[in-house]
């Protein structure tokens, strides 16, 4: 049976009479408007250029990319800077001395300690085989010291860093810095206005949105949301995901209220320099037009309390240049997912507060939700390619390096480590998790090419080094535990040297000092996990473990997640090591939006990213009991890990296992027990958005009425009419009429999308001939269903 046109449409009794056939207009402007204003409002509907704006008139200014080998003086404030001077001074003092003792009293409990007895010239001489053979030993020991120092040394920073945190805890504010004000809207000058910038890429639709429209739900609830606009910058090449997210972003706005905050949306043809690149863009077209920006992630949610305390601190401060809220990990299920949430809770509090301590205004900016006055951002923080021999490099992870431009360019950068109401989801397993910190490592190893360029202040070349050997490190762990075997295989299947000097009466013995060991050991947990015991102590004086399901279910949550990190640990370290490997060797990494959908991990998968780390645990465990059973002990906390990470990354991606683990109190956070209105407001409309998700987005935007309207008046290509685009336009729509359109690359998909008059020439050619395309017109009423 034949489908009429019409039928789909309301209040079509007008146009019915008025066309022959019920056919449908081929190019009538006033039919575009009609079938617009059935999904949303059309005040501002183009008629001329049949378009329904998305985004303000666009008014674009001069932005200049930095010219990295140009010098720079960075401008300083010299009271603040000698204050965070002296802190920085007394913390690199602590873990010098710290890292000092850790390496001395290794260095004691090694089994070769015979170096200074050795006569390597006088050995030469007689026998240069044997003298070789016998500093071989040595050699692996210095390197098992200088990883160590290393190693400790980095583990000294998270201490140290802690125990700043643990004093302004007990202090209850650091009086260096930007206090949050008590009656935000007083301290906020209406002309000032601050855009909210949500840069997506291929994101889950109605995630996007419900988190969306939660933020902007709460700000209204304020009373001050007429000095915001929200817009969403689409870099999505999916077709589906894209058309999805038009009818969206047209709902949000045909529900929202007209009290002067917009919401925008605008889709990016040219996508380059990534997620910075598409802020550029912003930034050149309407930039001038706020005083502030606010970064979200598309995962982001922010109460309104929360952007006007913001933007009031900023109004509070004009030489701050970008104040980052501290993101709480919210809404996960998994357990691997509520593991790490309850992780972030409990004890980034400390951490935030510690890392505030001693950066004060050259601190980090974390890429989301953060404020950022956008005058010095636009004249000074817009970024340019890295040149090398072989041609450029682009930068990926762009945030520290805007925050260390703003810094030169003499504007403060800080942690409001007790601000909240900002909140962030994270990845439901381990495998996206992973996938996410290799573009990370990614970029934080380019990074490190910016140490040196001119005007950086030290504290933030500081940082690019800190920010590396978050990765680093793991490929050092693995090269002294290497090493350490090494030794081991040495010590065991060696003929041992007991003489050393000529007339030499008495042995001296290789020995291996277990007890000493199991002290530097001990040690080095304390350090480890102190910080988690800090923010134990202090959850249960302030509230007495009440808001995590009490002392007993906090304790137990904590000991759990302890033993778990553990598990964890030699798995990233193997991960991340091959990251940093294949970043050095020159290779590629895709830089995709990670899944934060529940349960979507398989065995299979799970079997494919970690066997070869099983065969490594198996072999590496059979080597050691081979060599010496006695050191079994020593090595199997990190081995069985890496033997059983399958069966660790499937069972913690499991979301049934997370919610049996809340249902029994365990893991609980804060903001689970008393959520804040715009994560429960976020859950409700993520229900909603959902219902309204189509799976076949590009087949509907060809065949549906409507999703073919909005898809024609947002598109972007809209060339000047002349001979070569009609005739290059009237090929492109014949070659497509003879195709099956299911079947065409994702890319042709979008071109037809993008462009409103082939994509209007194939929804009308497609009504004409339905019986040609039967399989479209069943896949359309399958989604209308």
């Amino acid at each position: 049976m034949k489908n009429n046109y019409f039928s789909t449409l309301s209040g079509a009794d007008g146009w019915r009479q008025n066309l022959k056939n019920n056919d449908i207009p081929s190019d009538d402007s006033e039919f575009l408007k009609y079938r617009l204003n059935q999904i949303g409002d059309t005040s501002t509907y183009n008629a001329e250029r049949k378009q329904q704006p998305s985004y303000p008139e666009v008014e674009r200014v001069s932005i200049q990319p930095q010219i990295w080998n140009k010098r720079y003086h960075a401008k300083m404030k010299s009271g603040l800077n000698i204050l965070a001077l002296i802190r920085r001074l007394i913390m690199f003092a602590l873990i010098v001395v710290q890292t000092y003792f850790g390496t001395s009293y290794l260095s004691t409990l090694l089994p070769y300690q015979s170096w200074q007895k050795i006569n390597f010239m006088a050995n030469w001489a007689i026998n240069p085989e044997l003298a070789i053979y016998s500093i071989i030993p040595y050699i692996i020991q210095w390197f098992i010291i200088a990883l160590f120092a290393i190693l400790f040394a980095w583990i000294s920073i998270g201490f140290w860093t802690s125990i700043m945190g643990l004093i302004l805890a007990v202090m209850g504010k650091d009086r260096y810095t930007i206090e949050i004000p008590k009656d935000a809207a007083a301290h906020i000058d209406p002309k000032h206005r601050t855009a909210l910038v949500m840069p997506i890429c291929n994101e889950d639709v109605a995630r996007v949105f419900a988190g969306l429209q939660a933020t902007y739900q709460s700000l209204v609830e304020t009373g001050n949301a007429a000095c915001c606009d929200f817009y969403i910058l689409s870099d999505t090449n999916d077709p589906d995901l894209y058309v999805n997210e038009l009818k969206a972003w047209a709902d949000f706005n045909a529900q929202k209220q007209n009290n002067g905050c917009n919401v925008f949306y605008r889709h990016r043809k040219r996508r380059v320099k990534r997620k910075s690149g598409n802020i550029d863009d912003f930034c050149r077209r309407w930039g001038h037009l706020y005083e502030y920006m606010l970064i979200l992630d598309a995962d982001s949610i922010m109460t309104g309390d929360c952007i006007l305390n913001m933007i009031a601190m900023m109004e509070m401060t004009p030489k701050a240049g970008i104040l980052q809220s501290p993101p709480k990990s919210v809404r996960m299920k998994t357990l691997y997912g509520r593991i790490q949430q309850f992780a972030n809770q409990i004890y980034s509090d400390i951490f935030c507060a510690g890392t505030h301590f001693w950066q004060l205004s050259e601190a980090q900016y974390w890429g989301h939700n953060a404020m950022i006055r956008l005058k010095p951002f636009i004249e000074h923080c817009i970024l340019s390619p890295l040149q090398k021999r072989k041609g450029s490099i682009h930068i990926l992870s762009h945030d520290l390096v805007e925050a260390s431009l703003m810094r030169r360019a003499g504007y403060g950068v800080w942690i409001a480590y007790n601000m909240n109401g900002s909140y962030e989801e994270l990845p439901g397993n381990m495998i996206e998790d992973l996938k996410r910190d290799n573009r990370w490592c990614m970029g934080n190893l380019i990074n490190l090419r910016l140490i040196f360029k001119s005007g950086i202040t030290l504290t933030h070349r500081v940082m690019f080094l800190t920010s590396g050997m978050a990765y680093i490190s793991s490929l050092l762990w693995l090269i002294f535990l290497i090493f350490s075997t090494l030794l081991l295989l040495v010590f065991n299947l060696s003929d041992q040297q007991y003489f050393f000097q000529p007339n030499q009466f008495y042995p001296t013995w290789p020995k291996w000092d277990e007890n000493l060991a199991i002290q530097l050991l001990s040690t080095t947990m304390v350090l480890l996990f102190a910080p988690k015991f800090f923010s134990y102590g202090i959850i249960i004086a302030k509230t007495g473990a009440k808001e995590v399901g009490g002392i007993f279910k906090l304790t137990l949550s904590i000991f759990i997640e302890m033993i778990w990190s553990m598990i964890l640990a030699p798995i990233r370290m193997i991960f991340h090591s091959k990251f940093v490997i294949k970043a050095w060797l020159g290779s590629k990494v895709q830089w995709k939006s990670p899944s934060r959908n529940d349960d979507t991990l398989t065995w299979g998968e799970s079997f494919y990213f970690c066997w070869p780390l099983s065969l490594l645990g198996i072999v590496w465990l059979c080597i050691i009991i081979w060599l010496n059973p006695q050191f079994t002990l020593w090595y199997i906390a990190i081995l069985i890990p890496l033997t059983i990470s399958p069966l660790v990354i499937r069972v913690s991606g499991l979301s049934s296992i997370g919610i049996k683990a809340q249902k029994a109190g365990l893991f609980l956070t804060p903001e689970e027990t008393h959520p804040a209105r715009a994560i429960t407001l976020t859950g409700e409309y993520l229900v909603k958005t959902e219902a309204n998700i189509v799976d076949h987005g590009f087949i509907m935007a060809l065949v549906d009425p409507l999703y073919n309207a909005l898809a024609c008046a947002l598109s972007t290509s809209r060339h000047i009419s002349n001979v070569k685009n009609q005739q290059k336009r009237s090929e492109l729509i014949e070659q497509f009429e003879q195709v099956d359109l299911t079947k065409i690359k994702k890319e042709q998909q979008l071109a037809i999308l993008e462009d409103p008059i082939i994509l209007s020439a194939l929804h009308r050619h497609i009504w004409q001939q339905q019986e040609k395309y039967d399989n479209l017109f069943t896949l359309w009423q399958n989604e209308r269903q």
